[in-house]
C-alpha cells in the first residue's frame, strides 16, 4: 500500500497478532464480521457458532468507517451521503434504490436494533437471510429481503476496489490520512 498506516488498516482478517500489539480498526472489524458469519477468519473453517445480527450491524458499521475515509470527512450530518455514495462507488453493480434500502437497513439495525426503518417519504421493513442469495429483493411494496452473505461479500469486494484506488488517487490518500488519526488503529498492550 501507499503507506504504512494503510498496510494495518487493510491487513487481512487472516493475520492474526499477538498483544502488545498496534491493530488496524478496519482489520479488527473483519476478523469479529468473519465471527459472527461462522467463520474462523484465520482458518477460514465454518465455525459451529453464528451471530448473524451483529455480523451484519458490523458490515454496515465497516461501509460507514470506509465512507469516512472516501471523503476525508466525518461531519455530523453528512453519514447517509458519505454511506450511499461508498455503495454507489464500490458495490456495483446495484440500483439507486437498492443503495437506498442498504442504508435504510443501516439506519434500521445500528440505530434501533429492528428491522423498520422510515423517512419522510418511504417505508422500510427488512427481512434478513444467510444464504448467498440475491442481496436485494422486493418481497412486497414496503418490504425488502437482504442477504448478509452477499452483503459481506459485496463488502469485500469493495475493499479491494477502494484499496487499489487508495494505490493510485492522491485524494484518496490525503483523505485516508485524515481520516486515520482519529479511526485507524488502536493499541491492544
Amino acid at each position: 500500500m501507499f503507506d504504512p498506516n494503510a498496510d494495518l488498516f487493510f491487513e487481512s482478517p487472516r493475520i492474526n497478532r499477538t498483544p502488545p500489539a498496534d491493530y488496524g480498526v478496519l482489520h479488527l472489524l473483519r476478523r469479529d464480521i468473519c465471527l459472527c458469519l461462522g467463520w474462523d477468519p484465520v482458518t477460514q473453517t465454518q465455525t459451529n457458532h453464528q451471530t448473524l445480527w451483529p455480523g451484519g450491524m458490523a458490515i454496515l458499521a465497516g461501509i460507514d468507517l470506509v465512507a469516512k475515509y472516501l471523503k476525508g470527512d466525518d461531519t455530523t450530518g453528512r453519514v447517509g451521503q458519505r454511506f450511499k455514495d461508498y455503495i454507489a462507488k464500490y458495490f456495483q453493480p446495484l440500483s439507486a434504490s437498492d443503495g437506498e434500502t442498504i442504508y435504510q437497513l443501516r439506519n434500521a439495525l445500528l440505530h434501533s436494533f429492528g428491522l423498520y426503518s422510515q423517512t419522510k417519504t418511504k417505508t422500510y421493513y427488512f427481512a434478513l437471510t444467510a444464504n448467498k442469495s440475491t442481496l436485494v429483493q422486493s418481497l412486497g411494496q414496503d418490504i425488502r429481503q437482504i442477504d448478509l452473505r452477499t452483503l459481506h461479500e459485496k463488502f469485500e469486494d469493495s475493499l479491494r476496489k477502494y484499496a487499489s484506488d487508495l494505490n493510485t488517487d492522491a485524494t484518496l490518500q490525503s483523505n485516508f490520512q485524515k481520516m486515520f488519526v482519529n479511526y485507524g488503529a488502536i493499541h491492544f498492550g
